[in-house]
């Protein structure tokens, strides 16, 4: 190869490499900050995503006797259930009072104790995830474009992450096919 080419080509090829690694890393930056506004979301949605959280590891107390609730705690939880499971919307201060109900009058402290347990588990299991994004990320792969949201629309055409009152996570996904199985199991009891 010509050395005056090379010569030109070596520093011309850094430039892009340093202006690429560059963009990348304000992207990564831009993705992670949120702005208020959606902290703000973020924190009216939290009972919400407690609440879908709680109805969502509420099968796994099945899977031990000690821990799978009683006909009488069904009979108690079932109401609440199909309540969610109709609903147009869940509003913040009504999955509060939800999860106020199943924790302090449903739930027994061994129950409750299972349910922190799964909790952390679950959470251990989200944390590897990221991770494992981070590094497939960090290899250039799984990159998304600035601006595109996680959740997929439900059908309003809405994301997942809308409004305080105006979605219904019951409704969607996994978690609408697990509480209708859920709410049949304790139907059974």
């Amino acid at each position: 190869m010509n050395k005056n080419l090379t010569a030109r080509l070596v520093p011309a090829a850094l430039t892009l490499t340093a202006l690429t690694l560059g963009a990348a890393s304000a992207q990564q930056s831009a993705q992670r900050q949120m702005t208020p506004e959606m902290q703000a979301r973020l924190k009216a949605m939290q009972p919400v995503t407690d609440l879908a959280q709680t109805v969502r590891l509420l099968p796994d107390l099945e899977k031990n006797k000690a821990t799978a609730l009683s006909k009488a705690q069904a009979a108690q939880l079932l109401p609440i259930l199909t309540t969610l499971q109709k609903a147009a919307a869940v509003q913040p201060n009504d999955a509060k009072k939800y999860l106020t109900q199943i924790e302090d009058k449903i739930l027994t402290s061994k129950q409750l104790t299972a349910l922190d347990g799964l909790f952390l588990k679950a959470e251990k299991e989200r944390e590897a995830q990221r991770a494992q994004r981070q590094n497939t990320q960090g290899q250039g792969g799984g990159n998304r474009p600035a601006g595109q949201g996680v959740g997929r629309p439900d059908q309003n055409g809405q994301g997942q992450g809308g409004q305080p009152g105006q979605v219904n996570p019951f409704k969607q996904d996994r978690l609408a096919d697990g509480l209708k199985a859920y709410v049949a199991l304790l139907k059974k009891k």
